[in-house]
């Protein structure tokens, strides 16, 4: 990211218009790689803003705090940070160390949960499939869900059905996670490529995997479309762990699961 700072001598101006120059930092990664200096063209309030856009400059740090200033910059695409006074490099260094960009939007909240969830059609079918896409959303009644793009194998499964399982992923099922995450049932029996074992669930017609340490039985009870996902709600209705996982009251000590 690239900043100036309007200065008047060594430090930060009050006034943008009547500073003597400008500093200009480029910022990677918190540290400064780029400092030059330029002088103000001409103390024109109006010429500003044009002037510090063909320097591809994305923040204006100064002393303004003039509300039709900032209008002005932010026009051409330029944040200014004002109310600002002392030296103008440290100014500078603070800022770079505390700067943001925007980011990549896409699945923006990480790290999130390696699942698999199974599913069971009326025929009988089934299926696994890797879900990146997954969280809690209540806790009386307790419900979790999972998000599903419409054209995966499993999704209709999961429509006629009204059920899944959502079953947790310690390393040591890391290959099989790999696998059923990247090949598709419509290709290919990848369960039976990769032996996975199935069990019955105790509540809803779909299998768990038991050799996860934890599987959460669900039943459908709405669903949201939301972009590329239908979002599947589900009331858990059972939740399977490995003996070694619970204590006296059966609360799971996830601490004890190798997560992926």
């Amino acid at each position: 990211m690239k900043f100036s700072v309007a200065i008047k001598g060594a430090d930060v101006s009050k006034d943008i218009e009547c500073c003597d120059t400008f500093l200009i930092f480029e910022e990677k990664r918190g540290r400064i790689i780029m400092r030059q200096i330029i002088e103000n063209p001409g103390h024109k309030p109006d010429l500003l803003p044009e002037f510090l856009e063909k320097f591809k400059i994305e923040v204006l740090l100064c002393g303004e705090r003039n509300g039709q200033t900032r209008q002005a910059f932010a026009e051409k695409g330029i944040r200014i940070v004002g109310d600002l006074s002392g030296n103008a490099d440290k100014i500078a260094e603070e800022f770079a160390r505390g700067a943001k960009q925007q980011a990549n939007m896409k699945s923006s909240l990480q790290p999130t949960p390696k699942v698999l969830v199974s599913c069971r059609g009326l025929n009988g079918e089934e299926n696994v499939l890797a879900v990146a896409y997954c969280g809690n959303c209540s806790y009386a009644p307790p419900m979790v869900m999972v998000g599903i793009v419409p054209t995966r194998y499993s999704y209709p499964l999961i429509k006629e059905s009204g059920c899944f399982v959502v079953n947790l992923v310690d390393k040591k099922y890391q290959e099989t996670f790999d696998y059923l995450g990247s090949h598709s049932k419509r290709d290919e029996d990848k369960l039976a490529a990769m032996n996975v074992r199935l069990q019955d669930g105790q509540k809803v017609n779909a299998p768990i995997l038991p050799d996860c340490p934890v599987n959460i039985e669900c039943t459908v009870v709405d669903s949201i479309v939301t972009g590329s996902h239908e979002m599947f709600i589900g009331k858990v209705e059972y939740v399977h762990a490995d003996t070694d996982l619970l204590d006296s009251e059966g609360n799971i000590d996830y601490a004890k699961i190798d997560f992926i």
